[in-house]
């Protein structure tokens, strides 16, 4: 999977994966067969998806339903990205999707 252009986002100069490519991520890990996975970290991955998408429908985002049809099917469109990015955009913030990511099982102080 190639990184579309819009998830990247850039902090002091450095690349970083935003919250919309970690949603879109954790989809290709949960839906492509090709990514040789165990079937616990599909799980998680199916975990972050929901907790992220739970995050946005509790802060108004309408179309949970239909992106998560979309992230199992076609993760690369202008579509399902710019779709990922109002989702995230909806979650209210850093502290908020940190606490997503917690709920679902991410450690934000593993290294």
């Amino acid at each position: 999977m190639n990184i579309h252009p819009k998830l990247i986002m850039y902090i002091d100069g450095e690349a970083h994966v935003s919250g919309a490519g970690i949603l879109i991520l954790s989809a290709s890990a949960r839906h492509d067969s090709s990514i040789a996975l165990a079937l616990d970290a599909r799980e998680r991955a199916q975990k972050t998806i929901d907790a992220l998408l739970s995050a946005a429908r509790t802060g108004g985002f309408t179309q949970g339903d239909v992106l998560e049809t979309m992230l199992s099917t076609d993760r690369e469109s202008d579509r399902v990205v710019d779709l990922a990015i109002r989702a995230v955009d909806h979650i209210g913030g850093t502290a908020a999707f940190l606490a997503a990511l917690e709920r679902a099982g991410f450690d934000p102080e593993a290294t």
